[in-house]
């Protein structure tokens, strides 16, 4: 008994899988006969397509990703607490905006401190002018009451004094420079990318704080093979397709790196692209090359009957109307699609209500 159960369970799946594959194969749909003779549609006036081949540019992809010409590392001259910052991770800022603050308290009393030995100097000076101008009046007047050895001691003091005011007033402009650079201003115009501290974390010289790039310098970098790097110009207008903005931009040539890696036996191009506020650093591009041009066959969608997996469309010859076979290619997205082989140029297809079943 239980062997009869199972011979027909396996009677059974095979029946099931036999109907479906004679589903997928058409064979409950209404058979048409590819011969002419058993085709007989009526021709409506303005329902006639003439077949056109048309002449598109073939095009070679090559995938690159999208960086900043103008890319800057900000990071402090000094070392000092950070009092503030006022700027974020995708902020625009313009050229000279403050992006941060350091404590400069210290910086401050320093600079006060240079700025009262300069008084200081300046005292020094003044003295030592009057003690050279009185004793250098007294040595021309009377040679015997000043000796020329006091006068030189005189004028070595002035020379002295000028020195120490140079040097102070040095000392200053350094802690005046010292003090600018607890305030830190934007170098550029453009966007924050990344920021690596807060207020209240100590910058150190050197460690960087903010990163930032120039939008508008935005380039596609792709490494193109050689034989078609070699093609290429300086200048030259292609186009970038960025998948995940589903758009396609305008883009120069900027640079083509005279050295090929020889691993990969390709150039690095740089491409510039036009501004496009969605577009960011470290996305994935495809530069468009052209490498020439291909003829295509494409029909309205509409002119096109489908009988199981099969494809026909009806064409206009001198014995009367004619259901063909023709295989499809890709579909576009003005409701055209490629016919690859079938059909002739010049030839009358049928588009509309041609009795698709």
């Amino acid at each position: 008994m239980r062997v009869v159960v199972k011979i027909g369970g396996i009677v059974l799946t095979l029946v099931l899988l036999g109907g479906i594959m004679a589903y997928l194969a058409g064979f409950f749909e209404t058979k048409i006969s590819i011969d002419s003779g058993s085709v007989e549609p009526s021709e409506a006036d303005g329902w006639v397509h003439t077949v056109v081949v048309t002449k598109e540019p073939v095009v070679e992809e090559v995938a690159g990703t999208t960086r900043a010409k103008i890319e800057t590392v900000i990071s402090p001259l000094i070392t000092a607490t950070i009092s503030s910052i006022s700027v974020r991770s995708g902020d625009k800022v313009k050229r000279g905006d403050v992006l941060l603050k350091l404590d400069s308290r210290e910086l401050e009393a320093r600079v006060d401190q240079a700025h009262q030995a300069v008084i200081a100097a300046q005292a020094t000076l003044a003295k030592g002018e009057k003690d050279f101008e009185r004793l250098q009046r007294i040595f021309k007047s009377d040679p015997g009451a000043v000796s020329k050895a006091q006068l030189d001691q005189t004028q070595a003091v002035l020379r002295t004094a000028q020195a120490d005011l140079l040097r102070t007033r040095r000392r200053e402009d350094e802690a005046k420079t010292a003090l600018s650079y607890s305030t830190i201003l934007a170098p550029i115009s453009g966007r924050v990318v990344e920021r690596y501290a807060d207020p209240g974390d100590t910058a150190q010289q050197g460690v960087p704080l903010l990163r930032m790039y120039d939008p508008v310098t935005l380039r596609l970098e792709a490494n193109v093979r050689e034989s078609l790097a070699s093609k290429l110009e300086k200048g030259q207008s292609l186009t970038v397709r960025v998948d995940a903005l589903d758009t396609q931009l305008a883009a120069v040539v900027d640079e083509i790196v005279p050295s090929a890696d020889p691993g990969s036996r390709t150039f690095l191009v740089r491409v510039t692209l036009t501004d496009e506020s969605r577009l960011y650093p470290g996305m994935f591009g495809r530069l468009l090359i052209p490498i020439g041009q291909r003829e295509k066959i494409y029909i309205p969608v509409d002119a096109v009957t489908h009988v199981g997996q099969l494809h026909f469309v009806m064409v206009k010859t001198k014995e009367g109307p004619v259901r063909r076979y023709v295989r499809l290619g890709a579909r576009t997205r003005d409701d055209r699609v490629e016919v690859i082989s079938g059909l002739a140029p010049g030839e009358d297809i049928k588009v509309g209500d041609v009795g698709r079943n």
